[in-house]
């Protein structure tokens, strides 16, 4: 998971490197695959495993595909780099277990040696992290023809190599947006300089993700098609010339870099929530604090509490942000739940207008019912899908008269806590037994 860039002293793996290049000659060798393409002949990978191999070099490919526009670079590959991936019959694994790399100056050019267990859990982060690096150089050291142990590889930033990497993926399970919109409601997110300071990831695999979270905001701000990606470009062109630039240029204010977090959050997400996720907005957008003269005394009530709250301006300012809070959440919302939304709405909007809140109390109402139901009908429906995936046969079929007598047989035992749920159970003991 290091992912700091030494100067030549190989990287601080030198024992990962000589068992690297140690290979056992009595050994039968593994399979070695390359690629077929004249573009991507200095990517290569060993590895028995054919289809770990073709996995690595379709991710060079992909690499440099992607990265081409936003670096400005050629079809071919000036950096060697090979990727070795470690089956369980390997030779090497008595020598190293590992995640390891290492850069070798050849003259010209430099080689990176990359080493990993075939079940390496961030063995796709690992591989895209070198293939990532090399692409790097082809800017940072574009005039450099020469490489010795003198040469300072440390001059491409963390902050640029793993934010392009995480670039590079997609995040359909939202863990970077999660991660960072957390880290900006507790006011615990890192100083743009520390992001930009980083010299390497922790070995911690949490810690590592959050890193590369934020790595990916920033590096994700700079791309954008537009003015920044073309001042982007020219601050990496300067690389190659006698008088490199510093990447400060680039970069926002700190109260800039800290609005950057809360919008860019809102910008990564899907158009649409799922119904997990709207679930998980609305609890979020439940809370309503209302501010105090005195820090200490400010109040907090939820969606279908605020009624009860003393009418006050700090009241009325409360709830125009949440209006606003819960229309952003509507527009994006899954429809079973823009109706329950709508009608929070029209219930805080009627408490703002109407110092009697009979209205406002009848909205919210209807909408805490809505809201209940659509809870219970989600859960049937979890219900059915758990209870058909038990019993359906191999043929696929499952009778759903036998759920509907189940089902009735839940709904009369339900309400009594003393006795469980059925279809629930059913599935407990089924998965208990996996």
């Amino acid at each position: 998971m290091n992912g700091r860039l030494f100067p030549f002293a190989l990287l601080g793996l030198v024992a990962s490197c000589l068992a690297l290049r140690a290979a056992d000659d009595t050994a039968p060798p593994p399979t070695i695959s390359t690629s077929s393409s004249d573009s991507y002949s200095q990517v290569s990978c060993t590895s028995s495993d054919a289809l770990a191999c073709a996995d690595a070099l379709q991710m060079a490919a992909d690499a440099r595909d992607q990265l081409t526009p936003i670096l400005h670079l050629g079809r071919t590959w000036r950096f060697p780099v090979h990727i070795h991936i470690m089956t369980p019959d390997d030779p090497l694994m008595t020598k190293v277990n590992r995640e390891a790399s290492a850069v070798f100056a050849d003259g010209s050019t430099m080689k990176i040696e990359a080493v990993l267990p075939v079940d390496d859990p961030d063995g796709k982060a690992f591989i895209q992290r070198q293939y990532v690096t090399a692409l790097l150089w082809e800017k940072f050291f574009a005039r450099t023809t020469t490489f010795d142990s003198q040469t300072k590889l440390d001059t491409v930033p963390v902050w640029l190599v793993e934010g392009l990497r995480e670039w590079l993926n997609d995040d359909p399970e939202h863990d970077r947006e999660s991660i960072v919109r957390r880290a900006v409601q507790i006011k615990h997110a890192p100083s743009l300089e520390d992001v930009t300071g980083w010299q390497h990831l922790s070995n911690d695999r949490l810690m590592g993700l959050w890193q590369r979270s934020f790595c990916f905001y920033l590096v994700n701000s700079l791309i954008q098609p537009g003015p920044r990606r073309d001042d982007f470009q020219q601050w990496l062109a300067t690389y190659a010339g006698p008088s490199p630039t510093s990447a400060k240029l680039l970069f926002p204010t700190e109260m800039g870099w800290q609005r950057e977090l809360v919008s860019a959050t809102d910008r990564s997400r899907d158009v649409v929530f799922t119904w997990d996720e709207t679930v998980a907005e609305l609890a979020s957008a439940d809370v309503i604090a209302i501010p105090s003269d005195k820090p200490d005394q400010t109040k907090v009530a939820t969606l279908d509490t605020i009624c009860n709250f003393p009418r006050s301006q700090k009241l009325i300012d409360a709830l125009h942000q949440k209006i606003f809070d819960l229309t952003k959440l509507e527009l994006r919302a899954h429809q079973n739940w823009r109706p329950v939304l709508a009608l929070y709405r029209f219930g805080l909007t009627a408490l703002i207008n109407d110092p009697k809140p009979d209205q406002a109390l009848k909205f919210i109402k209807e909408a805490h019912e809505q809201r209940v139901a659509e809870m219970e009908d989600h859960q049937k429906l979890v219900d059915y899908i758990n209870w058909y995936e038990v019993t359906k046969s191999d043929n696929g079929l499952s009778r759903f008269q036998s759920y509907f007598m189940t089902a009735k047989e839940m709904e009369q035992v339900q309400a009594d806590p003393a006795h469980p749920n059925p279809v629930r159970a059913d599935v407990l003991a089924v998965e208990s037994k996996l």
